[in-house]
């Protein structure tokens, strides 16, 4: 049986789904864009057991598998190896299964580290937007405030 996504629509700008985060529908592209685009990655965490990225602007995202929606697993070598990267595209796709079902996730697709180095593609469930954990300033910190809200009441 394939996990449910929380998917209602898909985003007509970009053909990303649109999954339920803080009460409002949202495009998983565009949402995770506005908080962690091009942000570099400081540190790798764990809560429990799910490692998150963390980001220089303060947010966290957590790495879950877009089969089951667990938690992946990291390697220090894997950490290491992600400092310093930025989130640079999105893309969604869909992955076949050992048993013949298709899984649809999110590839994050991380910037090169050096000359000859290699862009990092790092596959998950769009579920991570849903569960992103966002720093004081962030305007989605509060599930009462949205962008639009917070600006306005400025």
């Amino acid at each position: 049986m394939k996990p449910s996504t929380g998917v209602t629509s898909i985003c007509e700008r970009d053909g990303f789904p649109k999954l339920k985060i803080n009460g409002r529908l949202e495009c998983v592209a565009e949402y995770l864009d506005r908080c962690i685009g091009y942000q570099p990655i400081v540190d790798v965490v764990q809560h429990g057991k799910t490692f998150y990225y963390v980001f220089a602007n303060g947010h966290e995202l957590p790495l879950l598998c877009s089969c089951c929606g667990g938690p992946l697993l990291e390697t220090e070598e894997g950490r290491q190896d992600m400092r310093g990267r930025r989130l640079e595209s999105m893309v969604p796709g869909v992955v076949k299964l050992d048993d013949g079902r298709e899984i649809e996730e999110l590839i994050l697709e991380f910037s090169k580290k050096g000359w000859f180095s290699r862009q990092v593609p790092v596959h998950v469930s769009f579920k991570v937007a849903v569960h992103m954990r966002h720093p004081a300033g962030c305007p989605y910190n509060k599930p009462s405030l949205t962008p639009s809200k917070a600006s306005k009441k400025k």
